[in-house]
């Protein structure tokens, strides 16, 4: 199983980290962490050149964008798996103008109300449609149903109430992350790496 993932930088990791004694009452705390844009159905090695060549024209004109980590969240009822699903809450920031840097033609689409898909503000977001366009949709967790995270933790093993836990990291203060995105990985699940790297150069 394959997924198109944004690669998560040394700060995001450290942070992830920081959190694991808050963790520990979960079943499961994730040792690597990623951010999946778009999930691919690929079921074995052979696929890898294929959906790279797929993924090289449909990201063509992205350019590089920036995310930011928000805070700590949760899928206390996800559509599939263990509940609940800890996270770090992950939003991608404007881009000035409107538009992909250095191209002034995606505000004025927007203001046309006909913007090119990957030149309005929510580039991440963007850039997860034209995949689903380009892939299909996996129902539950893509489309509408897109919510930008990185997994920290998922299933309840502790005692008392997983609410509470899930309250108390939702309540905690984290530092802002922010990086820039300018490459997606293909992620293996069978190896949990990156096997393939597609930049962004927009």
């Amino acid at each position: 199983m394959y997924s198109v993932n944004v690669p998560v930088p040394w700060p995001v990791q450290r942070l992830a980290a920081s959190l694991e004694p808050d963790l520990a009452p979960f079943e499961t705390v994730r040792d690597r962490h990623t951010l999946v844009v778009k999930r691919l159905d690929g079921r074995d090695l052979n696929d890898l050149h294929r959906i790279r060549e797929r993924l090289r024209p449909a990201l063509a004109d992205v350019a590089p964008f920036d995310l930011r980590v928000t805070g700590v969240d949760a899928f206390e009822r996800p559509p599939m798996g263990a509940a609940p699903v800890v996270y770090l809450a992950v939003e991608a920031l404007p881009v000035d103008g409107g538009g992909d840097r250095g191209d002034d033609r995606g505000g004025e689409a927007d203001r046309r109300g006909d913007a090119d898909p990957v030149s309005g503000r929510d580039s991440l977001r963007a850039v997860h449609d034209r995949l689903v366009r380009e892939f299909g949709s996996v129902a539950g967790l893509e489309g509408a149903d897109y919510v930008p995270h990185v997994t920290l933790a998922r299933g309840w093993d502790g005692h008392g109430d997983p609410g509470a836990a899930v309250d108390r990291l939702r309540d905690r203060e984290v530092e802002s992350v922010r990086w820039t995105v300018d490459e997606l990985g293909v992620w293996t699940r069978e190896y949990e790496e990156i096997a393939a790297r597609v930049p962004l150069r927009g």
